[in-house]
């Protein structure tokens, strides 16, 4: 949980959902069943950033992650969307890891932007 690498898209400190799995300690594809289940509580922009085309693309060429060339569409979560992961898998875990990145992953660039 420490060593997450930091992702920024459009000035905002993003996770994937791997790297989300990862921290919760929880099966990717539960994420993704737990997303696909309740996908009208999403909101595009405001939990998650679905990149495609020429958007993916540009994400690749920026080298911050590996993308797998295989990949033609890949979620960038945000806190917002990072706290909804937390509620639906429910777990002590999860709730101490998403309570964990808030304080160290994305409020740290608040922080530091603050103090210039």
């Amino acid at each position: 949980m420490d060593e997450l690498q930091i992702i920024e898209y459009d000035g905002i400190r993003v996770l994937t959902s791997q790297q989300i799995a990862d921290a919760y300690e929880a099966d990717a594809n539960l994420l993704n069943k737990n997303f696909n289940r309740n996908k009208d509580r999403y909101v595009e922009g405001k939990h998650y950033i679905c990149l495609q085309g020429d958007e993916l693309r540009g994400f690749r060429a920026k080298g911050q992650i590996d993308v797998s060339p295989n990949v033609n569409k890949l979620y960038l979560w945000t806190e917002k969307g990072a706290l909804l992961h937390a509620k639906s898998l429910n777990t002590d875990k999860a709730w101490e890891v998403y309570d964990k990145l808030v304080e160290n992953y994305f409020r740290v660039r608040s922080a530091v932007n603050s103090n210039l």
